[in-house]
């Protein structure tokens, strides 16, 4: 299989794979980030830009309370580092 990140930005020995979504459409695709997280080596690290992250996961399961596990949530659970448009550091901006 092949991955191609929507950014690249290398910052001295460190590259950072950046990827843009404006939701996860299935299961499939979340899925998938997983494997590629696993498969890098030390010195890259994919990071998620969110349009919306507190929108709602595909399929996710309604809380007690009503709310749904949003997209942020998902990442902070898998360990990546995510960021909105408004979060997203200077230096990371083409």
């Amino acid at each position: 299989h092949y991955y191609e990140p929507d950014f690249i930005r290398t910052f001295g020995d460190k590259t950072i794979l950046l990827e843009a979504k404006g939701r996860f459409w299935d299961f499939a695709e979340y899925v998938k980030y997983q494997w590629i997280q696993k498969v890098l080596p030390e010195n890259m690290e994919l990071v998620f830009l969110f349009y919306k992250p507190l929108a709602p996961m595909p399929q996710a399961k309604r809380r007690r309370d009503g709310t749904k596990r949003s997209h942020a949530e998902w990442a902070d659970k898998n360990n990546f580092r995510w960021f909105s448009e408004e979060s997203l550091p200077n230096e990371w901006r083409i």
